[in-house]
């Protein structure tokens, strides 16, 4: 480096600086420059600043060595100064402190303590499930007694929006199944001469597995989801606390509604997807096959009865209830931001998916140990 700022000497992989002059504003980008591209070269491993012939050092010149400090440092070299006068000393303790973090670190939970709280979790969550069908139960009760009444027109509102808003729907997917159903049956049977039985086999699957099964998962998707959203909206925005407040019971006043509305709608949209299924079934039989429609029909009341409507009907009441008191469940437990109601609409279809193919195997299974007992 040139004078006046500073001079180098080399005492084997130490660089010995002897520092000339003023470190001011007119010297310190010069000072800066030195000792940064000394600090670069590899053969240095020190640097020791020698303050002998310094004069003053102003803010500038604190900057400039303090800065390079730093940088020798990260670089894993070593940085030394002596000759400091008390001035100098002084001007150096004007730096701020290094404020160290005594902050606790956080360890990552361990797999016992993640088990133990998502154990935590759903007992709190099955808690609050718990406390809602009850309060809905209780509150059904005060309607039928006429002791409460529920708000008008609420349960004919959401029958519309539930069923005859999602029969469109239901009916087209049912129809594509029935459809499917019968070229993959039509196909197969033929081979053995047996096609005039691709009706039992539509009826049977439409009426005790498949109608009540899609009809269930299009809900989900449509009133579920909407069921959390518009409960989850309401607690984010403290409506619901403020029903609360005036005396009005949002389970009486929010779920109950939804669940009587859901428990009409959701047999009558089986019951069309039934017929519709096997309507469907029925116009692929007569076009490949030749099977006349009446064949087809008197097939389907010989070999499906009434038990196997009722099989069908009672599992669209249970995956109904599912529906609605699990988008009531997690809509009701949203809190925060708008991003918990995403979470609640997320949570609900995902848990009323599996609790209805769990609740569909248990049927399938108990049907069938009951028959074969």
């Amino acid at each position: 480096m040139s004078e006046p700022v500073a001079s180098v000497e080399r005492d084997g992989r130490a660089a010995v600086v002897r520092l000339h002059g003023d470190l001011t504003v007119p010297t310190a980008k010069a000072l800066y420059v030195g000792l940064q591209d000394l600090a670069r070269r590899r053969d240095v491993r020190s640097i020791i600043l020698d303050f002998g012939e310094v004069g003053r050092i102003d803010s500038s010149g604190v900057a400039a060595v303090s800065l390079v400090g730093q940088q020798i440092k990260r670089s894993g070299k070593q940085l030394d100064m002596r000759e400091l006068e008390d001035r100098h000393r002084a001007a150096f303790a004007m730096l701020p402190k290094k404020v160290e973090s005594h902050e606790p670190t956080i360890e990552q939970d361990s797999t016992l303590e993640k088990v133990g709280g998502g154990v935590i979790a759903a007992w709190d969550g099955a808690k609050a499930l718990t406390s809602i069908v009850k309060d809905a139960g209780h509150q059904a009760a005060l309607v039928v007694s006429r002791r409460k009444q529920l708000p008008a027109g609420s349960v004919a509102a959401q029958i519309v929006e539930m069923g005859f808003n999602g029969a469109f729907i239901v009916g087209v997917l049912a129809f594509l199944i029935g459809v499917t159903m019968a070229f993959q049956g039509v196909t197969q049977l033929e081979r053995f001469g047996a096609g005039v039985f691709v009706a039992d086999m539509i009826s049977l699957s439409m009426v005790r597995e498949l109608a009540p099964l899609i009809t269930a998962i299009i809900l989900t998707g449509r009133t579920g989801a909407a069921i959390a959203a518009e409960l989850g909206t309401m607690k984010v925005r403290s409506e619901i606390d403020a029903l609360a407040t005036m005396g009005i019971n949002p389970n009486r006043f929010l779920i109950l509604p939804r669940l009587i509305a859901i428990t009409i709608a959701g047999p009558a949209l089986t019951l069309m997807a039934m017929f519709i299924g096997m309507l469907g079934g029925m116009l692929v039989a007569s076009l490949t096959i030749g099977l006349p429609a009446i064949a087809y029909w008197q097939r389907i009341a010989e070999f499906v009865d009434l038990g196997d409507y009722a099989h069908g009907l009672m599992k669209s009441v249970l995956f109904s209830w599912i529906i609605a008191m699990s988008g009531s469940h997690f809509g009701m437990r949203a809190t925060g931001d708008s991003s918990s109601v995403g979470n609640a609409t997320t949570r609900t279809v995902v848990v009323s998916v599996l609790l209805i193919i769990f609740v569909d195997a248990a049927f399938a299974t108990a049907a069938t140990v009951w028959k074969g007992g």
